[in-house]
């Protein structure tokens, strides 16, 4: 049998994971701005999804969630790949 790949209509910004994660954890846009170490315009700005993920604000994003922050590079990895794969 053949695995069906399934492939979202519009590519999701990780900016809106990061909002699901902080909302599913209670944690204000400003709380984590503080706690993370992104200037909060830049932090909005990922949210909103106006500005990508850098290798810098996955670390800061990373340590503030203690998750890893390659997650979230990845993340913004593919969202690119899935914009080229969409023209």
């Amino acid at each position: 049998m053949k695995t069906k790949h399934i492939t979202p209509a519009k590519a999701i910004h990780p900016g809106e994971i990061l909002l699901d994660e902080l909302e599913a954890r209670e944690i204000s846009e400003k709380e984590f701005a503080i706690k993370s170490g992104i200037q909060a315009d830049q932090l909005n700005e990922i949210i909103k999804g106006k500005r990508g993920i850098t290798p810098e604000h996955a670390d800061l994003i990373g340590k503030g969630l203690d998750m890893e922050p390659t997650i979230w590079q990845n993340l913004q990895n593919l969202y690119e790949l899935d914009l080229v794969k969409k023209r």
